[in-house]
C-alpha cells in the first residue's frame, strides 16, 4: 500500500514538472505534441468532452481559436492516472 502511494506521488510530481515549462494557455498543436497524440485527437476531445468526461474548463475559445488551460489539463491528466482502470 505504501509503495503504491509513493509511486502515485512520483507520477504526480513528474507530471507537475512536465507541465511547468508550458505557458498558461496552449494551442492544440503544442498540447498534442506534449501528450503524444494527434491534433485531431485534441479537437475531438473538445467536441466530445461530455462523452469523454473531460472538464469543459480545459478548453477555451478566443476569436474562433482553441486553447487549452495548462493547469486544468494537468489536473485532468493527473486524475486519469490516479483512477484505477
Amino acid at each position: 500500500m505504501v509503495k503504491s502511494k509513493i509511486k502515485k506521488a512520483q507520477k504526480e510530481s513528474s507530471l507537475g514538472s512536465f507541465f511547468e515549462n508550458l505557458p498558461d494557455l496552449i494551442r492544440p498543436q503544442i498540447a498534442a505534441k506534449v501528450l503524444g497524440v494527434s491534433v485531431w485527437t485534441i479537437y475531438d476531445w473538445h467536441h466530445r468532452h461530455k462523452l469523454k468526461r473531460i472538464p469543459p474548463t480545459v478548453f477555451l475559445k478566443i476569436n474562433q481559436m482553441l486553447y487549452l488551460h495548462r493547469d486544468e489539463l494537468r489536473k485532468w491528466i493527473t486524475s486519469l492516472n490516479a483512477s484505477p482502470v
